[in-house]
């Protein structure tokens, strides 16, 4: 029988007692400029339980990551449902775990917006599958490394047998071809926006947390993010199985999404004529700016509406120092651009919903080589992978792909008004631009298009050894 007992609660304060146990590049990505994503199956249990162990001892923690750049590179493993049933775990464990991860991401497609191009039917190398067990995340400095990297894992796998390679994503860090900053493959300057952790990184930049209601800004509670820790109602955040194997860990959402950037580019000429009779470069520049929430170099709308600011954009202390309370009808920045939906901060929403429950942790890196400035379609899958942290699939993840980038209504727009970058727009999809000429799109395209992904638990290191090595086979491990 499943033991209920749980650890105590943690609080902000216990974040940094337990980072040799807490995986890095968790609650903070790894300066890095390469990954690989690289996705197992266990094909026999016991071999694969050898195979955890040896990765196990392999695994960077967030305290040796925050020593400095590894030399061997960085190393994270996470694992599905379908994992975890490989792996010889008891129904009674694995039925501790969430709905949501025990659905896996193909069950779950259609309340995602995973439709028509985007469905599961078209996703690649079996991702959303039964055959994905195990995620193994490989960071290096240089994509040669990174490559040599992946080499001695598949050397150390065929060495245990009873696993097999099924599917590898090679990410990069893309440069911004005009500015060198490194940016999505549409050219908008990121990572920028990251929650900050109470307890991890209370010194983090103004608008990097929670805004609070006397002004000014805090951190979010771990619990949003770790599991057993206290989160934002002051609740302890769930954790699976038995006593120790949720400890310290987090859930991990993996997508790989391909970006039309061919098809981007081109429609902001025909946008910008639209909705200002006019498709001189500068009027494009401003539809992708309100597309986005943030000018290319990342300077907010919020903060500049009417023009980019590379120096604002280039200063930590002011490029995420904004709220939209003094914005309610999206005159500076639209109700549905992509930022605004993914971070209503200030917003007046139509149904009362705390948006510090709803943050992720943005990890990943692009796929795939740049599309050069003015070039045509040169048919080069390209887009993003990826991964996102967080302590609940449903309440986090699943809520904001449903809710606030496939719906319009919780912001006062039609329902059917989707994200203009990344919802599932196709012809017809619609996007609306207070102040301009004509303030409604009615073309707009689907840009990104969903080709695969999965959902993972990435156990604290001392619970991915004690899975390695049988410990939770019982239920009643203490």
């Amino acid at each position: 029988m499943l033991s209920t007992e749980q650890s105590p609660m943690r609080v902000a304060q216990d974040v940094k007692e337990n980072l040799c146990d807490i995986q890095g590049g968790l609650l903070k990505e790894y300066d890095t400029l390469a990954c690989r994503y690289v996705f197992f199956r266990i094909d026999e249990a016991g071999k694969g339980r050898a195979w955890l162990k040896a990765l196990s001892d392999k695994v960077t923690s967030q305290a040796q990551a925050d020593e400095g750049p590894l030399e061997d590179g960085s190393l994270n493993v996470a694992l599905s449902v379908w994992g975890l049933q490989a792996l010889g775990l008891p129904q009674a464990v694995i039925d501790s775990f969430p709905k949501a991860f025990r659905d896996g991401m193909r069950v779950r497609s259609a309340k995602l917006g995973d439709v028509g191009p985007s469905a599961p039917e078209h996703w690649e190398g079996k991702l959303g599958s039964d055959e994905i067990h195990v995620f193994v995340c490989l960071s290096h400095d240089s994509v040669a490394a990174c490559d040599e990297q992946h080499k001695r894992l598949t050397a150390l796998t065929r060495a245990f047998g009873g696993v097999t390679e099924v599917h590898v994503v090679e990410a990069e860090v893309v440069f911004e071809q005009r500015s060198g900053c490194p940016a999505a493959h549409f050219g908008f300057v990121d990572p920028i926006s990251q929650p900050a952790i109470a307890g991890f990184d209370d010194e983090a930049r103004p608008g990097d947390g929670a805004l609070q209601s006397g002004g000014g800004w805090r951190s979010i509670k771990p619990g949003e993010f770790l599991l057993g820790y206290e989160n934002e109602l002051g609740e302890r955040t769930d954790t699976p199985g038995p006593p120790g194997l949720g400890d310290n860990g987090s859930f991990l959402v993996f997508r790989k999404a391909y970006q039309d950037v061919a098809g981007f580019r081109a429609y902001l000429k025909q946008g910008a004529m639209t909705l200002w009779g006019s498709d001189e470069e500068a009027q494009q520049e401003k539809l992708a700016a309100k597309i986005v929430g943030r000018w290319r170099s990342g300077c907010p709308l919020a903060l500049s509406p009417d023009q980019d600011d590379p120096a604002l954009a280039a200063d930590p202390q002011r490029v995420n120092d904004f709220d939209y309370s003094d914005d309610a009808e999206g005159a500076k920045c639209p109700l549905g651009a992509h930022l605004r939906r993914t971070n209503p901060r200030g917003t007046k929403l139509t149904t009362t919903t705390d948006i510090n429950r709803k943050r992720i942790l943005r990890r990943g890196l692009e796929y795939g080589q740049p599309l050069p400035e003015g070039a045509a379609d040169d048919g080069v899958d390209r887009g993003q992978a990826g991964v996102f942290v967080i302590a609940d699939i449903e309440l986090q993840f699943e809520f904001i792909q449903a809710e606030w980038l496939g719906k319009g209504d919780f912001i006062g727009l039609p329902t059917d008004e989707k994200d203009p970058l990344v919802g599932a727009n196709g012809d017809g999809g619609q996007f609306t631009v207070p102040g301009a000429d004509m303030p409604f799109l009615f073309d707009l395209k689907q840009f990104v298009t969903v080709r695969g992904g999965e959902y993972f638990f990435a156990p604290g290191l001392a619970a991915l050894k004690g899975i390695a090595e049988g410990r939770f086979q019982t239920g009643e491990t203490k």
